[in-house]
């Protein structure tokens, strides 16, 4: 019989590398925003010869891609428990590095309870995001 288990610690930092990229997704996602908004802008500009910029061309499909893993980021989010969902929040997908401190003191909670909490809120990420893609499976 197959029994599926999985490692912790390795899940753990497998979701800390993907959040810590997740901060940069969520700026390029937000500046896609504005982008947008921006009735000048297209994603592929011509020119006068009808040439298309290349670099223009990768910077839109980034772009694209960012958005697109946003809303991952983002489903995975609305499948957490609102304390696990916050800590991720707080924690990894905030513009600017909070401080741990920063993070419990504006969570309301001790320090104990906010380390206790962490690992749990990492866990829980990994199995939301696409159906498990960061789980470290054992067999």
């Amino acid at each position: 019989m197959l029994q599926l288990d999985y490692d912790k610690k390795q899940t753990q930092k497998n979701v800390r590398d993907f959040l810590r990229y997740g901060r940069k997704i969520r700026n390029m996602y937000q500046s896609s925003l504005s982008i947008r908004s921006s009735s000048n802008y297209s994603l592929a500009p011509s020119y006068g010869n009808g040439g298309h910029s290349d670099r223009v061309e990768r910077a839109a499909m980034i772009r694209i891609e960012a958005q697109e893993e946003w809303k991952e980021i983002e489903a995975a989010l609305n499948l957490m428990n609102e304390s696990n969902k916050a800590i991720i929040k707080q924690k990894y997908l905030l513009p600017d590095i909070p401080s741990d401190i920063a993070c419990y003191m504006e969570m309301g909670l001790s320090s104990s309870a906010y380390y206790r909490l962490v690992p749990k809120a990492l866990e829980e990420f990994a199995f939301c995001y696409r159906g498990g893609e960061l789980v470290a499976w054992t067999y």
